[in-house]
């Protein structure tokens, strides 16, 4: 399994998009291997694995990943809840370490620790991630935790 978090290994393939079905805007590029970890199993056989496919972070579009022949995957086809398009606490912010919305706001307002960021990135330096089979958009989480830690600020 790759480092996504240490390298950007194949940028130009990975930043390519295409428009989600549903809502229009520009998705990003995922790995198969994804698709394969975050779909229900009753969803994989309708996968066309030679296609590209792509995420939609939307928060407010049903859709979670599409290819390019508009083929599209909803909340309800996801094993987990997609962070960008859920709004309850329980909701990891980071899926490789366990770190929730809740958790994260627990540290920021009453100084709990680990800070999220620099454990996640202790795990990320001793190779512990596996974004590209544990996180929906198929990438590192790190921008996620920061950006919600200063929505909370």
């Amino acid at each position: 399994m790759s480092n996504c978090c240490k390298t950007n290994d194949s940028i130009s393939e990975t930043n390519k998009s295409e428009n989600c079905p549903n809502c229009k805007v520009a998705g990003k590029k995922v790995k198969i291997i994804t698709l394969k970890s975050m779909l229900k199993p009753t969803k994989l056989d309708s996968l066309s694995a030679d296609l590209d496919h792509y995420f939609c972070a939307v928060n407010d579009c049903e859709v979670v990943y599409f290819d390019t022949e508009q083929k599209s995957y909803t909340k309800s086809d996801i094993k987990v809840p997609v962070y960008q398009k859920d709004t309850s606490l329980e909701v990891p912010v980071c899926y490789c370490f366990d770190w929730t919305k809740e958790k994260i706001t627990q540290f920021v307002e009453k100084g709990l620790t680990p800070n999220p960021i620099e454990h996640i990135r202790e795990n990320i330096k001793e190779n512990r991630c596996g974004c590209e089979v544990n996180n929906p958009q198929s990438s590192c989480c790190l921008g996620n935790v920061t950006k919600f830690i200063n929505q909370l600020s």
